[in-house]
């Protein structure tokens, strides 16, 4: 999970060195989720089709494949093919972490055990830009994926000694049509958000967009009328499982936007190095990593609601304070900012998760599991794309009435675009949050 955002850091630097823009190279993110979530789709089927082993195996080949390329690419095209490759080795493992807790953790003890997986699964992408900001003040931003390499070869050889096999596999059936209606369901609505910052709600982002919508439209209805479906969508005819996913959505979109915003803030705004933007946002990352262990054991004791919706809430009001970044905002005020945002957010995740999914009925844990972390991959990617899109549409409308802008207008641009792009954050975790209200901890009624 470390490979999802470690380059957002390096971003600018990958910019000037591959003469791309925000817009070009973000799909370095974007698509890394976008093929680890079409993947996650399946996995449902690859987790009944195949063993725990051959698809840990399989996923760790990826891993290390897609890495290497990575490490040594020389170009844009390159390094976006090493993303794909390392996004489907990601694909396959995450829904298989998520499936072993539910078919081997007893449903007490979930809430906790929820949270370890969220340390390492959610935590990863939060800390990984801090330590490519680190790695960047010593070394070029490739050495990062030399680094990865040997813990993907440590981890194989470790998992392949004590690694078992823990489900019974049978064959089911694989609809091809429905990974294909999928793969441009999500690919387009992904593309029209990346280009409404460029396009405004041009042709080039309509079409994509609309085709992207009318796939996942015949997507969910084909999956209704299969006898068996890719996905078992009847799930969402629980409340408690539809919310959670919205949830889960929105709050991966706003975590992925300030990952990639606030190092470009911090660094073409404020003037900041990549190892300084890394040490803004390293204390953030930290508390992200060990309070899903305290909020899932919260979940235990006192149930959903309360602590989703405190969550929920501590991110819409850091999310504001975020939408009035300026040039004389210090860096512990950054700093104090991206911790309570964390906050929040790893006060919710595990929790949510946990009453989303351990609340399904055992047969539905597969799709329930595919679904969820699917769609918080296409969250992640939406986010990134709508986001820096959002700021982008910023940027140019303060920009739109000057002619020839000298670079300190060029950076209040860039300022009032992130403020922008907040600002709609925090209105849709105010959404969010009204939401949170409805949930009913346990509670399986339609």
């Amino acid at each position: 999970m470390l490979n999802e955002t470690a380059l957002n850091i390096a971003f600018p630097h990958i910019m000037l060195e591959y003469s791309i823009s925000a817009g070009t190279v973000q799909w370095l993110t974007t698509i890394y989720v976008l093929v680890s979530g079409i993947v996650f789709l399946i996995s449902a089927f690859l987790i009944q089709r195949f063993s725990t082993r051959k698809l840990f195996l399989s996923s760790m080949v990826f891993l290390i494949i897609g890495t290497i390329v990575s490490g040594v690419s020389t170009n844009f095209p390159v390094l976006f093919a090493g993303r794909v490759i390392q996004a489907v080795g990601t694909g396959i493992l995450v829904p298989l972490v998520f499936n072993s807790v539910l078919v081997l953790i007893p449903r007490e003890k979930m809430g906790l055990v929820m949270g370890i997986v969220s340390l390492v699964v959610l935590s990863a992408p939060m800390f990984a830009p801090v330590l490519m900001g680190f790695l960047m003040g010593v070394m070029d931003w490739h050495w990062f994926f030399l680094m990865v390499l040997v813990f993907f070869v440590a981890t194989t050889i470790l998992g392949l000694s004590l690694l078992k096999n823990i489900t019974e596999t049978s064959h089911p059936k694989l609809d091809i049509l429905s990974v294909i209606l999928a793969a441009i369901g999500f690919t387009g609505i992904i593309m029209g958000f990346s280009g409404l910052g460029d396009y405004g709600l041009s042709l080039n982002v309509t079409i994509p967009m609309i085709i992207g919508v009318l796939s996942i439209i015949i997507f969910a209805m084909r999956q209704l009328s299969l006898e068996h479906p890719l996905l078992n969508l009847h799930v969402f005819k629980y409340p408690f499982f539809t919310i959670g996913i919205i949830i889960n959505v929105f709050n991966v979109m706003v975590v992925f936007a300030v990952v990639i915003l606030l190092p470009m803030y911090l660094q073409n705004a404020l003037g900041s190095t990549s190892f300084i933007a890394s040490l803004v946002m390293l204390p953030g990352s930290i508390l992200n990593c060990f309070l899903p262990i305290l909020s899932g054991h919260i979940y235990d004791k006192h149930g959903s609601r309360i602590v989703i919706s405190s969550g929920l809430a501590l991110m819409c009001i850091s999310t504001i304070f975020l939408a009035h970044l300026s040039l004389s905002t210090t860096l512990i005020s950054v700093l104090i900012i991206n911790c309570a945002l964390f906050i929040g957010s790893a006060l919710l995740m595990s929790p949510n998760q946990t009453n989303t999914l351990g609340n399904l009925d055992p047969q539905d844990y597969a799709s329930g599991s595919a679904i969820m972390t699917a769609l918080q991959q296409i969250g992640g990617a939406i986010g990134s794309s709508l986001f820096v899109s959002f700021m982008t549409f910023g940027q140019q409308n303060y920009l739109q009435n000057i002619v020839n802008p000298s670079s300190t207008q060029e950076i209040s641009g860039l300022i009032s675009g992130v403020n922008f792009s907040f600002t709609i954050g925090a209105m849709l975790l105010g959404v969010v949050f009204v939401l949170s209200l409805f949930l009913k901890h346990g509670a399986k009624s339609t």
